[in-house]
Order: C-alpha cells, then sequence, then structure tokens
C-alpha cells in the first residue's frame, strides 16, 4: 500500500505551513492566524502537523530556558563593540 505524504492529503498544507512557523514566531497578522486556526479545527493533517511544530519549539525553549549567562558575558560584548567602534 503506498502512502501520500502531508502535502498530497491537504491542498493547503503548504500554506498553512508557513503561516503555522508565522504564528510559532509571533509573526503572523491576525488574519493570517484566524485562517490557520479555522483551517486546523476542519483539517486533521494540518492539526497533527501544528501539534509536531508546537512540541519541537516548547521543547528547544525549555532547553535553553535554563542555561546560565555567563557572568563576564556583558563586558566582553561591550569591549568587542569598542573594538569596532
Amino acid at each position: 500500500m503506498e502512502q501520500t505524504s502531508s502535502r498530497d492529503s491537504c491542498a493547503e498544507f503548504d500554506q498553512c505551513l508557513r503561516i503555522l512557523n508565522l504564528m510559532l514566531d509571533n509573526e503572523a497578522t491576525g488574519e493570517e492566524e484566524l485562517y490557520v486556526k479555522n483551517h486546523i479545527e476542519k483539517c486533521m493533517v494540518c492539526f497533527e502537523q501544528y501539534e509536531v511544530e508546537k512540541q519541537i519549539r516548547d521543547l528547544i525553549k525549555s532547553k535553553f530556558q535554563n542555561l546560565p549567562v555567563p557572568e563576564n558575558l556583558e563586558a566582553d560584548i561591550r569591549s568587542k563593540i569598542r573594538l569596532i567602534a
């Protein structure tokens, strides 16, 4: 039995994925967000992709959220800026 890709299962997959990534980056317009929210209510393929993308981003955020910042980071950045300027 041949499997179809997600793109083959939903004619709007590419557009939905593009806007979905904008949403997760907080860069989508209100109209774009409304489009995706309405679409994923009806389309399981895009809803599942939304969940996957969201989980990946949440995992990345959780991994980087608890990293300690080096004490001398600010001073190092300022000294490098002075050298360039």
